[in-house]
C-alpha cells in the first residue's frame, strides 16, 4: 500500500474551516477510481516541543491511499492540479504545503 501524504499549515483560526473543506471540496477534488481511501489528520504534538499548542498554526494533512505507486503517479498526474487549485481557491494566495509518498513496509 502506498500513501500520498499533503501536509498543510494554516492559521489555529482556520482549523474547523479547513476540516470542512477537506471533508467536502477536498474529498470531491481528490476523487479518483485510482483512490483507496481518504484520511483527514491533524498534527496534535511534536515530541519535545511542550509549547506546540500554544502555536498560532496548525499542521494537517490530507492522506490518500493507493495499490501501487504508479497509481499514485498517476493520481498526481490528474487530480493533484485540481485539489490544489480547490484548497487554493479555500485558502488564499500561495498556500504552504508539502506532498510526498510512502510505502507501507
Amino acid at each position: 500500500m502506498f500513501l500520498f501524504n499533503i501536509s498543510y499549515v494554516i492559521p489555529a483560526s482556520r482549523k474547523q474551516a479547513f476540516l470542512q473543506w477537506a471533508q467536502g471540496e477536498g474529498r470531491k477534488a481528490a476523487q479518483s477510481p485510482l483512490l483507496c481511501d481518504f484520511h483527514v489528520l491533524s498534527v496534535v504534538a511534536i515530541p519535545g516541543d511542550k509549547d506546540f499548542a500554544k502555536s498560532p498554526d496548525r499542521n494537517l494533512s490530507l492522506q490518500m491511499t493507493f495499490d501501487s505507486l504508479a497509481d499514485c503517479r498517476e493520481w498526481h498526474e490528474t487530480r493533484f492540479d485540481s485539489l490544489m487549485m480547490s484548497y487554493a481557491a479555500w485558502y488564499g494566495k500561495d498556500p504552504l504545503f508539502f506532498a510526498t509518498i510512502l510505502k507501507e513496509s
